[in-house]
């Protein structure tokens, strides 16, 4: 089995169970090292010191062994005996409860015997007197109380080592389930999503402060926003092939007529010039909608320079005073003179076409448009005003939607798209517009521009 192959969720349990396993071998390790490095150490120590300083105890007169009275039989918890070739026990001390073992070890080592459920260690030694012969000292100490309890908790650890591991599994695999629980439930969404272009899918797990929960409602964040840009564009495809219907049936209706009654050239030149007309506004739609998807993808970029702004609003009042007149519309200038800001001209000119024209459109006829244009410490303020139909309250935030219309007909000189257009203009330009209108007596639309702007690269 390929780890890289399973599940997060169970890589998890197998990475929480080889830990356990690790601290579990460790804390083992860590017993039995101090067990057979410090206290079992320290007992063989004593051992061979109280066994080898016994010899100076013992000397030979006249081929006969004499032990000093000085020899202690028991020293440091070492029980001490001495022995012969011959006769075997001379003199000592051998604990109650050990067997005793004639058996003499000549490796200069420590042995363990376990006797009656004890643990002893016992040091053998020889040494050789001249005119006596051979003669053995053995040391019996028995095991510390601790490193009893180091073995006996070894000995259980080892018992339950087995179930440990059992029950690390078992938790890890349900501290693990409850944990992706959110995960789970994003995946599940995803797919409901991919299979059935259900964008209404939200893993909804609540409100919670770790990374999962956060990853979770981040992505419900991202569902919103992707339901919503899915909305606009199924929106915007059924309004663009709506505005493009009409000027395609009138095109294809006048060349049809035209065709079947160019019995003058009268009839050729209506024909051409409706076509024209036509034309124009497919042209103007196509470029507006090009403008919006460069808008929408982030390409549309700015071209930073220093403006006047009093200059710009004249030229566009003066360009507008053609349209204006067809409905014998007034536009009155208030321009504060030099006023300055850092922006796109092109864009910043397209902001008072684009307002003015919706005046015009909207406008009364024989009524009047105001253009005011004043500065604060940071801004530049302008405020395109007409007395014209005015907006109901809760269609005011609807204007800055794609192909709406204040009027539910459609106008064939407004394409509804000119405000998304002013919107995104001025908060590219970290600029502010709102509206202020009432029924029947007109609209006011008011945007802010920053005079000096700090510019980060737009790429």
């Amino acid at each position: 089995m390929k780890i890289n192959k399973l599940s997060i969720k169970s890589k998890i349990a197998f990475w929480y169970i080889g830990l356990m396993i690790s601290l579990a071998i460790i804390f083992l390790t860590t017993i039995i090292y101090i067990s057979e490095n410090l206290i079992r150490a320290n007992a063989y120590k004593n051992l061979k010191n109280s066994v080898v300083s016994a010899f100076d105890e013992i000397e030979v007169y006249d081929g006969e062994l004499t032990i000093d009275n000085d020899f202690i039989i028991f020293n440091n918890n070492v029980h001490l005996s001495v022995y012969n070739d011959e006769t075997g026990f001379i003199y000592g001390d051998i604990p109650l409860d050990f067997e005793y073992d004639e058996t003499f070890s000549d490796k200069n080592n420590v042995r363990i015997i376990r006797h009656k459920n004890k643990k002893w260690y016992i040091f053998d030694s020889k040494k050789n007197f001249q005119d006596y012969g051979i003669v053995h000292i053995r040391g019996i100490t028995p095991a510390t109380e601790v490193e009893n309890i180091i073995e006996t908790i070894v000995l259980i650890s080892l018992i339950v080592l087995p179930f440990f591991l059992l029950f690390s599994a078992i938790s890890g695999y349900f501290i693990t389930k409850k944990a992706f629980k959110p995960i789970e439930k994003i995946r599940e969404a995803a797919e409901k999503i991919n299979e059935g272009n259900d964008l209404t899918q939200r893993i909804n797990i609540g409100e919670g402060n770790d990374e999962i929960y956060t990853l979770a409602n981040t992505f419900d964040t991202m569902f919103d926003r992707l339901q919503s840009s899915f909305e606009r564009e199924a929106q915007f495809t059924s309004d663009v092939s709506h505005e493009l219907r009409t000027p395609v049936s009138i095109i294809i209706s006048e060349c049809e007529y035209g065709l079947e009654n160019l019995t003058s050239i009268e009839n050729a030149k209506h024909t051409i010039f409706s076509v024209l007309e036509e034309t124009k506004k497919m042209s103007k739609l196509i470029s507006q909608l090009l403008t919006l998807s460069r808008m929408d993808r982030g390409n549309q970029k700015l071209n930073l320079d220093k403006i006047n702004m009093s200059e710009m609003a004249h030229l566009i009042a003066d360009s507008q005073l053609y349209n204006a007149d067809s409905k014998n519309i007034k536009i009155h200038p208030e321009i504060e003179e030099d006023i300055f800001i850092i922006g796109d001209e092109m864009m910043i000119m397209r902001i008072f076409v684009n307002l003015i024209s919706n005046a015009i459109n909207y406008g009364r006829e024989n009524g009047n448009i105001w253009i005011k244009l004043t500065q604060d410490k940071n801004f530049a303020i302008c405020k395109i005003i007409d007395d014209g139909i005015g907006i109901e309250k809760e269609n005011i935030p609807k204007i800055w939607g794609r192909f709406y219309q204040v009027e539910s007909s459609r106008t064939t000189e407004n394409l509804g798209l000119g405000l998304s257009m002013v919107k995104w203009i001025i908060e590219a330009h970290k600029g502010d517009i709102y509206v202020e209108s009432e029924i029947g007596k007109g609209s006011s639309f008011i945007f802010k521009l920053k005079k000096e702007i700090k510019w980060k690269k737009i790429s």
